[in-house]
């Protein structure tokens, strides 16, 4: 998500995937703590199961995701790696070091950047659709809910072969969190705000119709969109409230750093 790429640690976790290259910065911890917080205090479920289920289901989610995009870099004809941390994951070419999403490539092109941001969230429906697949084999089914303006999922098993198991209610728990990590948060990834997967799609859609200012109106775009949406989620969702009021904030700073660099407010 966020386009920083942490220091090398000591504890980094480092291994090779599909022939890209993978770095775990042990802030990666944060994400499964903080979303999955209020599972960890269900009494029928022991909490250091859940945990480290936690860690698991994140973690490949968070893969899964950035093996899109690294994947889409690779048909494109340029080389990635993948670093996953606090807040998410990266996807990066090795060329030059710096998130993907920092720049254009000189080799990759407008509609070539839209497809590589989409591939990761594709990458994570497609994983959703193996699990709804999965739930239904075994004879469970899906319950659709709104919880104020998120619309979620949620797995039934009464009447599947888990239903008579005595680990049925951690077998849902697993099922509904991975079902969240890979609908839910893909989902909110195609928001239209920078740099989210949508915030970097609208970039590119503003600098084909504007080189010159497109950056600009991307940000000044990405501002009303976070801002709408964390007011829309203030009494409902105070998680998603605070993180597109935060994506607000941050766009914003960087809309006034390139004003201010520019001297008359134009872009790179």
């Amino acid at each position: 998500m966020f386009l920083a790429e942490p220091s090398r640690t000591p504890y980094d976790l480092n291994f090779s995937l599909f022939g890209f290259p993978v770095r775990v910065h042990p802030a990666f911890l944060v994400l499964p703590l903080l979303l999955g917080a209020g599972l960890l205090q269900n009494p029928a479920i022991n909490a250091g199961v859940m945990l480290l289920f936690l860690i698991v289901i994140f973690f490949v989610s968070i893969l899964v995701h950035e093996l899109g995009h690294a994947a889409a870099f690779q048909y494109f004809g340029q080389a990635s790696r993948i670093v996953i941390y606090w807040m998410g994951g990266l996807a990066i070419p090795d060329q030059g070091g710096s998130a993907w999403s920092h720049r254009r490539s000189a080799s990759i092109g407008s509609n070539q950047q839209i497809i590589i941001s989409l591939a990761g969230p594709c990458f994570g429906f497609l994983f959703a659709g193996l699990l709804v697949a999965l739930i239904y084999s075994t004879g469970g089914k899906l319950v659709y809910e709104q919880r104020g303006l998120l619309p979620l999922l949620f797995v039934d098993l009464q009447e599947s072969v888990f239903a008579e198991s005595g680990q049925v209610n951690t077998i849902r728990m697993i099922l509904n969190v991975s079902l969240f990590a890979n609908v839910f948060i893909n989902v909110l990834n195609l928001a239209p705000v920078y740099p989210l997967d949508g915030g970097q799609v609208a970039r590119q859609l503003f600098l084909k119709y504007d080189a010159y200012n497109g950056t600009r109106f991307s940000i000044m775009f990405s501002i009303g969109v976070a801002a709408v949406i964390a007011v829309l989620n203030f009494r409902e969702d105070r998680f998603i409230a605070i993180f597109f009021g935060f994506m607000a904030w941050s766009n914003y700073m960087t809309l006034k750093q390139m004003s201010g660099g520019m001297g008359g407010g134009r872009t790179w």
